[in-house]
């Protein structure tokens, strides 16, 4: 899953984890709590009661305008897409549309309207490995990507550097869509992988993993921290440290 590294790189990783480990400790202690409100990270994506056109939806899990989704004609922006058409998918080949989910989240006194733990993320070029997404990619947080095998929250990627949490100031309003098929699926957004509408009630496609809040978290910083003398790293914290060793790479060229 991880290319091996160099004893210096494993030291730097080690250090630089360690670091993350105590910022994001001192920041809890701070806050008088290292208890995190409870996550979505094993619901994220989950959509109930959503009638497909935007009013009295709560499922914001979505692509923005723009997003060049792969169909058996070539990519096409998801606007363009309805119910009936054909879109890749990574385990049925091609699959029918059967409903487009669509809404606006707009900037409202500096913040995101709508689901606090869902704001929009960039995904930069090249972030998820060579050349994926091959276009920066904005989607919401609770979206998962598909990565190593397994799905992943946009928003528990974050790096502050190739994967950031985009401002109102960024966008002032985002329309946002998801495609809903019959079964829950991986499509090619921007040649990145990222999960189809997931509804409750669901088989996911593939196994999720996620940080249930700032102590879980701070447990996948030490693991990589120690994993210097003793690596016990989980799926987790490997795909968190591959990604994060991608981000020093946009850092040292910007």
């Amino acid at each position: 899953m991880e290319k091996e590294l160099s004893g210096l790189s494993k030291i730097n990783r080690a250090r630089r984890n360690a670091l993350k480990a105590g910022s994001l400790a001192l920041g809890a202690v701070v806050a008088a709590s290292v208890l995190a409100r409870p996550a979505l990270a094993e619901k994220g994506g989950n959509c109930k009661g959503n009638n497909g056109n935007g009013n009295g939806n709560i499922c914001d899990s979505c692509f923005a305008r723009g997003t060049q989704i792969l169909t058996p004609g070539g990519y096409r922006p998801v606007e363009t897409l309805a119910a009936g058409d054909k879109v890749a998918v990574r385990f049925a080949g091609f699959a029918s549309i059967k409903a487009m989910v669509t809404h606006t989240k707009n900037g409202v006194a500096g913040k995101w309207d709508g689901n606090p733990d869902n704001p929009p993320v960039l995904v930069r070029r090249g972030a998820l490995g060579d050349n994926l997404p091959a276009a920066d990619l904005w989607l919401t947080a609770l979206h998962a990507v598909y990565v190593d095998g397994f799905l992943m929250k946009a928003g528990d990627l974050v790096n502050g550097t190739s994967i950031t949490l985009a401002t109102p100031g960024d966008r002032e309003t985002l329309d946002v869509y998801n495609i809903e098929l019959d079964s829950h699926d991986i499509l090619d957004a921007e040649g990145a992988s990222c999960e189809s509408l997931y509804r409750e009630g669901m088989e996911r496609c593939a196994p999720v993993l996620g940080f249930d809040g700032s102590r879980s978290k701070l447990r996948s910083y030490l693991r990589s921290a120690a994993s210097l003398v003793s690596d016990r790293r989980q799926p987790i914290d490997i795909i968190r440290d591959k990604l994060e060793e991608r981000a020093l790479a946009f850092a040292r060229v910007a």
